[in-house]
């Protein structure tokens, strides 16, 4: 037994003991639904009849579980979600910083050592992250466990899937399915097999239409046409509306997009369905895992908003296909035997043009004046402190290893003094500052998403429900509320609904399937097993 578990195994059996939720389930399906919120999941909740019902119907619902980091992005809450630790602790601080070190960006689950399988470009993987996972902890409790990830994102797939699964899968955005050479040495001929069925070009010659009655929208949401979405065709000038003729988009957008439309995601759990079967996964007392990654919600969501036609659409389409998936598990697996868990990365912020419809002060940070402010704060560090001390990457800003503490200080004040100024922005704060946290939920926040070395030095946060999305569409990122609540619910057929409306973090999810799945997981995380029943 590997040196990161220190609870003996006789003790997680004590420890599981209580629990209500039937016997061990064969099968693990660990939804992340990307840019998931539970305020749309509540405010639709009449219109859902399959998959999302389904859930809520078997469920335990954790209504306020909250993602407790301050950088609400995908990698860093996907890894939070399967390993149970902060994103500083495990130094998943984003999707991508700056390396001191190699003078340049890195992608967080970057790997040099490896291939992507279709193109032969720089491979991703999980090798260089030191935490475990979920999938780790199945394996090695039993090594016969099947640990699947598939995801519409590549760093969703990996930070899901963990060190040593049976394979991670994601979009490639050529038109189908790849993994990288850490995980095979050639692409499954299984899933060669399934993207040579399913010929995404074709989608060309589509339209993406709504899938009920217009006036269902139109009662439940805000206007279709409403400035500050994004518009995929501009064939007739701005106008984001319904329908979406796929052709005005062009084959090369459909097919490098695919995974970020209602299609993409069905595709998703198609492919998971091929998975289950191709590995033979809930089919004895040994427990499998299954994780999904789901992109299209946050791909509807950044380009029209969460209170769009097309995201209610996104929604409908999800629950449809989802429900589908699950009555094909329960067939196929055994009624009772799958445990589901629902969750998300982030949340979102709504278009500020509608937030000001509301009332609500809200804004885009304009990017002219922010790029200059940066050329100017640049030009005065080089000055004052000397070339080569702070590089900016993104909103972030570091400090090279041979800045001394005078040049440090003279390069914060700067920053400060001129970077405040910008609209939409809170404050400017130092990863030290940072470090010492406080007496409020977003300082603690903002602690747990720094890691001493690899962080950057200054931050800029920006107001509540300020974005630095510009000029159209919306996002997140933030350690406010609206960015950190997601929805968590853990299903299993003839499980008694219920609402618990404790708080909770995201970090706990993991260390409770492991405690339902009666296998040890590692003292040191920072989640703790929820209790279901209580």
């Amino acid at each position: 037994m590997k040196n990161w578990f220190f609870m003996p195994l006789t003790a997680a059996f004590l420890f599981i003991g209580s629990s209500k939720i039937q016997s061990q389930p064969r099968l693990v399906v660990f939804i992340a639904v990307d840019q998931g919120m539970p305020e749309l999941l509540e405010k639709y909740d009449h219109l859902f009849t399959g998959g999302y019902r389904w859930l809520k119907n078997n469920g335990v619902q954790f209504s306020q579980a909250y993602h407790e980091h301050g950088y609400t992005a995908t990698g860093p809450a996907h890894f939070v979600l399967s390993s149970g630790q902060y994103p500083g602790a495990g130094g998943v601080i984003g999707n991508q910083w700056f390396d001191r070190e190699l003078k340049r960006g890195w992608y967080c689950v970057e790997d040099t050592l490896s291939q992507v399988l279709r193109d032969g470009s720089t491979g991703r993987s999980y090798r260089l992250i030191q935490s475990t996972t979920l999938g780790d902890w199945m394996k090695q409790a039993n090594p016969e466990s099947k640990v699947v990830s598939v995801a519409g994102k590549d760093r969703a797939s990996v930070l899901l899937g963990g060190k040593n699964p049976d394979t991670a899968l994601w979009y490639d955005r050529a038109g189908g399915w790849t993994s990288s050479t850490y995980y095979h040495s050639s692409l499954p001929r299984w899933v060669q097999n399934f993207n040579a069925q399913l010929n995404i070009a074709s989608f060309v010659d589509s339209t993406w239409q709504r899938l009920v009655s217009e006036d269902i929208y139109t009662s439940n949401t805000r206007a279709d046409n409403f400035y500050g979405e994004a518009d995929w065709t501009m064939s007739k000038g701005y106008s984001p509306t319904f329908p979406i003729d796929f052709k005005e988009m062009g084959a090369e957008a459909i097919i490098g997009s695919y995974a970020y439309i209602p299609h993409g995601d069905n595709t998703v759990l198609k492919l998971g369905l091929t998975a289950v079967n191709e590995y033979h996964m809930g089919k004895d007392e040994i427990p499998d895992i299954l994780f999904l990654g789901l992109s299209a919600t946050d791909g509807v969501g950044h380009s029209f908003g969460p209170h769009s036609h097309e995201q209610l659409d996104n929604y409908l389409r999800l629950d449809k296909n989802l429900g589908a998936f699950i009555q094909k598990l329960e067939s196929e697996v055994g009624s009772g035997k799958v445990l589901y868990i629902l969750s998300s990365d982030h949340g979102a912020l709504g278009l500020p043009e509608y937030l000001k419809s509301q009332g609500i002060d809200s804004g885009r940070i304009p990017h002219l004046k922010r790029d200059s402010l940066y050329t100017f704060v640049q030009n005065e560090i080089e000055k004052q402190v000397g070339p080569g001390k702070v590089t900016r990457y993104g909103n972030f800003f570091y400090y090279d290893k041979s800045i001394n503490q005078m040049e440090q200080e003279v390069a914060t004040e700067i920053l400060k003094s001129h970077l405040s100024k910008l609209d939409g922005i809170h404050t400017v704060i130092t990863k030290e500052d940072m470090l010492k946290g406080g007496d409020s939920v977003y300082k603690t926040r903002l602690k747990n998403m720094v890691h001493p070395d690899k962080s950057p030095d200054v931050y800029l946060i920006p107001k509540k429900y300020w974005t630095w999305k510009y000029p159209q569409g919306a996002s997140h990122g933030s350690p406010y509320d609206y960015d950190a609540h997601v929805p968590l619910i853990f299903a299993r057929a003839g499980q008694k609904a219920k609402i618990k409306l404790v708080r909770v973090k995201t970090v706990d999810i993991a260390p409770t399937v492991a405690k339902i799945l009666q296998i040890d997981f590692p003292k040191s995380i920072d989640g703790k097993a929820l209790n279901l029943d209580e």
